[in-house]
């Protein structure tokens, strides 16, 4: 079962994209057949438990030209609780891509900003530096990387 919307794939049974809340439909996408048709090889470039951090490492290849898409491996029959491990999302790139693809995503881990006032912090500051405002707190609300992504 295949989202015509954000292409992602499902298993059988379920009828629709958790993601986009539409339908979902029994043949892949044509982006989806075409890559498969043309013999393309799809590697993962990366892992994640954050879907913000997954979609917005996608939207940081398909800016470079890298065609790519997420697969969510997590599958939750019950609400559950929001915790760290409640997603586990792969980003697949074709196997061409894949060296260009690690690099891109290596150079965005270096450098983040800070939502509240745009300075650079890193991963390991638990506070802005120049703003004081607590970080756990911007990841959630808009904390993001440097290298052209979007501040939300």
């Amino acid at each position: 079962m295949w989202c015509p919307a954000c292409k992602a794939e499902y298993p059988e049974g379920i009828r629709e994209c958790a993601e986009c809340r539409i339908l979902l439909v029994t043949e892949p996408p044509r982006e989806v057949a075409a890559a498969a048709d043309a013999g393309d090889t799809w590697k993962l470039a990366e892992e994640f438990i954050d879907e913000i951090q997954a979609q917005l490492a996608e939207g940081l290849l398909i800016e470079n030209g890298i065609p790519c898409r997420l697969e969510n491996v997590s599958f939750h029959a019950a609400p559950v609780t929001v915790s760290e491990d409640m997603a586990q999302i792969r980003l697949w790139v074709a196997e061409e891509d894949l060296e260009k693809a690690r690099a891109i995503l290596a150079e965005a881990e270096k450098e983040y900003r800070c939502s509240a006032c745009g300075a650079v912090v890193t991963r390991e500051d638990a506070t802005c530096p120049d703003c004081g405002e607590t970080l756990a707190r911007i990841i959630h609300e808009g904390f993001v990387n440097n290298p052209g992504l979007p501040d939300h």
